[in-house]
């Protein structure tokens, strides 16, 4: 069993997307939750191959409600469960087990079409849920993205059809959204959140799988479908947009009543929108700003709902408790809408959770207000899932197109990292290494490609906020190529490269300024210390940090700085400089309001 096991271990590192990088304590849980996620995949003869959702102790089963013998957790087949966590699995390459997923998920689907919530592992199902139909048609669109497997498409298009069609016969009012009413619970299965005709979250994925499911029918060459799915999209979009944004909160509603009104309580759940690109720009700012404040996030990660809701309760499955799932939520929005500080901090609030308890593993839920367990398992799928997929598609900003074997890939690393090694990216049948190394004025990326065709790969690293890109060099040749996206960090987007074996790209640069996000590293037992980066700007030779932290405290926060002359600085203190790194003392006064905001405001000569 030991041999066995090992070598199983080692093949599997061997061929997953592997990362390494100056924190240990990143490489090390990363690699963790990459063993913890695999270890999900489960085969039941006769039944199929699919993940389950969470291990935990089966002597006193749930909370200690049984004094032998009870429920080992959640060791049993799950639809959204399996569906969410696939995506991790199609990130870090292992295309073979999300396809033994999708083939369990058309076995049992039911006649009409719809995908189920549960099913044991002696057969007993039950499709009681709404989401788990549109994730499915999600996660068979993406398997195709990243796999280029148009023959298993093609194959299981009938089940993909059946489950699309079921969702649009969902929508009995003829408003253009699918229903939970007579479907089924979304994520929120009961409380105060729950109730809604059409949740929020539910909509939004719907609007997703409309866009997977016209880039199949797209790929298949089902031109017809492919309008009518582009042009339901579009409408769903428009309507999330309009009727769900609550213009008095600044917020997204949570739901639609079935009389028309709707769910007013600000929840996690508007970053699912977020991440999958349906917001308008000008309402990301305000649904953002609130996610990274104290309200919303603790030193572990993300609440449903905020500390000052009515609803709210520490220990409350949907109504206050931190779950690792809503915290990657979280990171993937603020990744996909330029909010990288707070994307790497909800990572790590995921990632170093494997320090405690279950060692080496995630948990189900946390509490909301003490840094303690509050669920059923140590080991949750979701929560394993969580760490790895905001790391590849946010951090990393990996996005395949197989059918056109192309690659976008958008780094956004940590600006003190001054190396990555990623291995095994897949695309297809690509497969492609990456480094970067940085030292004071030049950044190396060199890329290895092995594939029978050349890859398509569209190029768009970052840089510190203020950073003049001087000269760029491709395979040790000069170019004029590329340009210069100011966001809130410098975007270099470089044209399209095709790689058959290698490409060495050198870019040259100056200047820059960037606070380092901030990494919490909680014990068991603490309560939340508090310091949150809201957002940084700059306007006139003035960089500023947006703060917010407990009243009466004082925090320490980095700030890196490159070839900028810095002539004053307000409401903080220098302690240290060196590398290039500033360690600023900023205090927080005393008052009787529990968060305070303040502004870090760092004038240069420029």
């Amino acid at each position: 069993i030991y041999k066995r096991t090992t070598k199983y271990t080692f093949d599997f590192f061997k061929n997953a997307l592997m990362i390494s990088t100056p924190d240990k304590d990143f490489n090390e849980g990363y690699r963790w939750a990459l063993i913890g996620s695999d270890r999900f995949f489960v085969n039941t003869p006769g039944l199929g191959k699919s993940l389950v959702a969470g291990y935990s102790t089966s002597n006193t089963g749930w909370w200690g409600g049984h004094k032998i013998s009870g429920r080992p957790g959640y060791g049993w087949y799950f639809g959204r469960d399996a569906e969410w966590s696939g995506f991790a699995l199609l990130d870090y390459g292992d295309f073979d087990k999300v396809k033994s997923i999708l083939k369990t998920f058309n076995k049992f689907q039911d006649l009409n079409g719809k995908i189920y919530h549960e099913m044991s592992t002696s057969g007993v199902i039950h499709y009681d849920a709404s989401d788990a139909t549109p994730l499915y048609i999600i996660l068979v669109g993406r398997y195709l993205k990243y796999s280029g497997d148009i023959e298993f498409i093609r194959k299981s298009w009938h089940n993909i059809k059946k489950a699309i069609d079921f969702c649009f016969s969902t929508d009995t009012d003829g408003d253009h959204l699918i229903e939970n009413t007579n479907v089924g619970h979304g994520w929120v299965e009961g409380g105060s959140l729950f109730g809604s005709h059409s949740s929020l979250y539910l909509v939004a994925c719907w609007a997703a799988a409309l866009d997977e499911a016209g880039y199949m029918a797209e790929n298949l060459g089902f031109n017809e479908l492919v309008s009518k799915y582009k042009t339901e999209a579009e409408t769903v979009k428009k309507i999330i947009n309009e009727d769900f944004w609550n213009t008095e909160n600044n917020f997204f509603y949570h739901g639609k009543f079935k009389d028309g009104t709707y769910h007013t309580e600000p929840t996690i759940l508007a970053a699912i929108p977020l991440y999958y690109n349906l917001v308008d720009s000008s309402k990301v700012s305000p649904v953002l700003s609130k996610y990274a404040g104290n309200n919303f996030t603790s030193d572990w990660g993300s609440r449903i709902v905020g500390e000052d809701s009515p609803l709210f309760h520490p220990e409350g499955y949907h109504t206050g408790s931190v779950w690792p799932l809503f915290t990657g939520w979280t990171a993937l929005a603020e990744y996909n809408n330029g909010n990288y500080l707070q994307g790497f901090s909800h990572v790590m609030n995921n990632l170093l959770v494997y320090k405690s308890w279950g060692l080496g593993y995630v948990e189900e839920v946390l509490n909301g207000r003490v840094y303690e367990p509050s669920g059923v398992c140590h080991h949750q799928c979701w929560s394993e899932t969580m760490v790895l997929q905001p790391i590849i598609e946010g951090m990393l900003g990996i996005e395949p197109d197989a059918m056109k074997n192309k690659l976008s890939f958008s780094p956004r690393l940590p600006v003190n990292w001054n190396f990555i090694n990623v291995e095994n990216i897949k695309v297809g049948d690509n497969i492609l290494n990456y480094k970067m190394i940085r030292s004071k004025n030049k950044t190396k990326y060199i890329f290895n490609h092995n594939g029978d065709k050349e890859l398509i790969l569209n190029f768009s690293p970052s840089f510190p906020p203020l950073t003049k890109i001087r000269d760029i060099k491709i395979n040790g040749v000069s170019e004029n190529t590329g340009k210069t996206i100011n966001n809130n960090f410098v975007i270099f987007q470089l044209p399209d490269f095709y790689i058959k074996d290698s490409l060495y790209i050198e870019i040259f640069h100056s200047n820059g300024i960037s606070v380092l996000p901030v990494i919490s590293n909680p014990k068991p037992g603490y309560k939340s210390e508090g310091l949150r980066i809201i957002s940084t700007d700059f306007k006139n030779n003035e960089y500023t940090i947006y703060l917010q932290a407990k009243s009466g405290s004082a925090h320490i926060i980095q700030l890196y700085v490159q070839d900028e002359n810095i002539i004053k600085i307000i409401n903080c203190k220098i302690l240290d400089i060196k590398n290039k790194i500033y360690q600023i003392e900023v205090d927080f006064e005393e008052s009787d309001i529990k968060y305070l905001d303040k502004s870090v405001n760092i004038y240069l000569g420029r």
